[in-house]
């Protein structure tokens, strides 16, 4: 099951470590308030596909429709792999919908 997140990413950032390749992707989403010790913005990483880093070279940060998949991370914890990534446009902050 894929999952489409709306939001602003700050930051894109790639390795090549004894050739095994990979991105990440950095994306800030608003505090939904559940967590008294929490303010200002949350920070969400996200896999990525090494090129990825390239294809939003010109653009960050900006508000990207991220479609993902959630794939195990570490420690047993769900992370979510990127799929596909495209800037938008819009006159509105970004919000992060599922």
């Amino acid at each position: 099951m894929n999952i489409t997140l709306t939001g602003q990413v700050i930051q894109a950032k790639r390795y090549n470590m004894d050739g095994n390749k990979g991105a990440a992707l950095y994306m800030t989403q608003k505090s939904d308030g559940t967590n008294e010790d929490l303010v200002g913005l949350e920070i969400m990483k996200l896999a990525a596909p090494y090129e990825v880093v390239e294809q939003l070279r010109e653009h960050l940060p900006c508000n990207c429709e991220i479609v993902a998949q959630p794939v195990q991370g570490a420690g047993q914890k769900m992370s979510f792999k990127v799929l596909s990534i495209k800037p938008v446009t819009s006159g509105k902050p970004a919000s992060n919908a599922a």
